[in-house]
């Protein structure tokens, strides 16, 4: 999924860091080599969020090319108390979007494919209304594509080519190609099958040989199997072990498939996005203009007032010193991750974080407001959410009156319409975070009601059934979401301990 934005946190740069290595695996000062009071405030900092509020992740800074701070903090797995450190892997979300793009912009660098064909090429039997998309519209999100599959399995589906295809070719594009841009990740999707259909790789495999071995990088992948010489971070949410997506993988009976293969999931450590990151600088595995053409603002994303912009598997927008920012962020709601980059101050930000409740869009923010000036004056801790669309933002505040009982009614009266299922599921995760319990009662037994046949939706309303001890009603929600999707493993794992605890 991907995260919102950090407009209102990157400000005018008043200090830098020294050019030497800030960090490594240990969790205290001693094992942190600094000598710039500005790495040491954002080592205290997140050294004091590690041991009170369970901060648990990494931290990436480059300057100028040079990796100035780079440190791990909480556990990468606490029941064998595995710290994290900057080669633990985790996962990057949809920041394999920006992998995706490059792999699609090397494809043309060696003149296997231009950026202007159109579908129709690769897939000669896809209906006449998608068949001139080209892939210029598909990495700017312009090609009218949904962000999910309706009925979506989730991110461990088992979804194969050919019927993945099937059902992103069968359904009607949310809008008509080139008239807008909207975030999606079955565009993406198709760039994975187009990067193996014209290669003759499998995905992974292609960006291994094309991208990861000529600048030195090893282990960034999906990482299923896993190797016995892989560390990867373990995703907590709110504390409780929610595991790896390998393991969800094996629980599934293999991937990655579809859902998630090309648009998210990547695995990568802060020392190889390191390598990564550099890579674009020196220009090792794209030339300098397909660089720039990545980092170029296509098209103006919509719902963001002009502020946010569209590149190849990026978003470009402006800091609040009116320089350029590109964007990349990631998240599977347990995972969080966020690559920023300043090219005007040769300067990036990468922070990935594996426990849900304290996230990188709550810690990122303040990071960069210590770097740049010193202090934290807007606490994103502490703030009210932000949310992505704005309509997110009219249905939380309509939830937030006391006189609401009834979604649907209330929507009706501001004639407020929704057609997309994910602003409802952003509301209801803020909400959940935020403990808020009736509140989203009546949102997710609108949304359930609204789209009956989002998993995650049944899930989510069933583990606030449990929190009200709401047995009877919980165990109807886990059942619907088995109907939808059999095997479906929250569902079944919340099932049997609601079995157990009779």
């Amino acid at each position: 999924m991907k995260n919102t934005i950090f407009l209102s946190f990157i400000i005018a740069l008043t200090t830098a860091c020294s050019n030497n290595v800030a960090g490594n695996s240990g969790h205290s000062m001693s094992n942190v080599v600094v000598s710039n009071d500005t790495c040491k405030l954002i080592d205290n900092y997140l050294t004091k969020l590690s041991n009170e509020k369970n901060f648990s992740g990494g931290l990436l800074i480059v300057k100028d090319g040079q990796k100035i701070f780079s440190k791990g903090y909480g556990w990468a797995d606490k029941d064998k108390k595995i710290p994290f450190s900057p080669s633990t892997l985790a996962s990057i979300g949809s920041i394999t979007k920006a992998f995706t793009a490059t792999a699609i912009l090397k494809l043309a660098e060696q003149n296997k494919l231009s950026l202007d064909d159109q579908l129709k090429k690769y897939f000669p039997t896809i209906p006449d209304d998608k068949a001139n998309i080209t892939i210029h519209q598909l990495l700017i999100h312009s090609s009218g594509f949904h962000e999910f599959l309706k009925q979506d399995g989730g991110d461990y589906e088992k979804l194969n080519t050919e019927e993945f295809l099937k059902r992103a070719f069968a359904e009607p594009l949310a809008f008509k190609s080139g008239e807008k841009a909207v975030y999606t990740n079955v565009g993406f999707s198709i760039l994975g099958l187009i990067i193996e259909q014209v290669s003759g790789l499998d995905y992974e495999q292609f960006l291994k040989k094309n991208l990861f071995e000529p600048i030195g990088i090893k282990n960034i992948g999906y990482r299923y199997p896993v190797a016995a010489s892989d560390t990867i971070a373990i995703g907590y949410q709110n504390g409780k072990i929610w595991g790896t997506h390998q393991q969800h993988f094996e629980q599934a009976g293999g991937g990655p498939y579809w859902n998630i293969k090309a648009n998210g999931g990547l695995e990568a450590s802060l020392d190889e996005m390191f390598l990564w990151i550099n890579s674009f600088t020196n220009h090792t595995i794209l030339n300098e203009p397909n660089v720039q053409n990545m980092f170029t603002a296509h098209i103006q994303e919509e719902g963001y007032n002009g502020e946010s912009s569209f590149g190849y598997g990026c978003n470009i927008s402006q800091s609040r010193r009116n320089t350029k920012m590109i964007d990349n962020g990631g998240s599977n709601g347990i995972y969080f991750a966020r690559l920023i980059r300043l090219p005007e101050e040769g300067l990036v930000f990468y922070m990935i974080t594996n426990e849900s409740s304290i996230n990188t869009n709550m810690v990122l923010p303040n990071v960069t407001q210590l770097y740049f000036q010193g202090k934290i004056e807007q606490d994103a801790m502490t703030m009210q959410p932000k949310f992505e669309n704005e309509l997110s933002k009219q249905i939380y505040d309509i939830l937030e009156k006391s006189n609401t009982t009834d979604l649907a009614s209330e929507l009706s009266k501001e004639n407020i319409k929704v057609e997309d299922d994910m602003i409802l599921l952003e509301v209801g995760q803020i909400l959940m975070q935020e403990k808020k319990t009736e509140k989203a009662l009546l949102l997710y037994q609108y949304y359930t009601k609204t789209f009956p046949n989002i998993v995650v939706a049944w899930n989510d309303l069933g583990d606030i059934y449990v929190s009200q001890n709401n047995k009877a009603e919980a165990i109807k929600c886990y059942k619907q979401a088995l109907k939808i999707r059999p095997e479906n493993p929250r569902a079944k794992e919340a099932l049997d301990k609601l079995k157990n605890e009779k």
